[in-house]
C-alpha cells in the first residue's frame, strides 16, 4: 500500500492491478481535485464518511452519502469536491472488457 498526497487531502493506494486500481481517497473541507477525464478507464466512488460531490460534464452534480457510490464512465468530464466537512470515499478505477467492444473494418478468414 502507497500514500500519496494531493492537495485536497491524500490517497491511500489498497489494491492495484493492470486493469484495477483501489485507493482510498481522504479529503479536506473545500477541496476539489482538477476537472478531467479518462480516455478508457470507468470511476466508481463510493462515499465511507462525509459527503463529496461529483460533477460532470453532462450538467449534474452528485451528493454521495455514506454508502452511496456514483460510477462516471470514461470520456466523461468530472471532479470530485467537499464542501464544509472532510469525507473519506473509496475510488476504484477499472477498465470494463466488452466482447463487443469490436468495430471491425475487415473480416478475418484465409488469404
Amino acid at each position: 500500500m502507497s500514500q500519496t498526497h494531493g492537495t485536497w487531502g491524500e490517497r491511500l493506494r489498497t489494491f492495484h492491478t493492470d486493469s484495477a486500481l483501489v485507493t482510498l481517497l481522504f479529503l479536506k473541507p473545500n477541496q476539489r481535485c482538477s476537472w478531467h477525464h479518462h480516455k478508457g478507464t470507468f470511476n466508481k466512488f463510493t462515499c465511507v464518511s462525509g459527503r463529496v460531490y461529483i460533477l460532470t460534464d453532462k450538467g449534474y452534480e452528485t451528493c454521495l452519502y455514506p454508502k452511496q457510490e456514483f460510477t462516471v464512465e470514461p470520456g466523461v468530464k468530472h471532479e470530485f469536491r467537499t464542501k464544509d466537512s472532510e469525507a473519506i470515499v473509496e475510488e476504484i478505477a477499472y477498465v470494463f472488457y466488452d466482447e463487443n467492444d469490436i468495430e471491425r473494418e475487415t473480416i478475418g478468414g484465409p488469404l
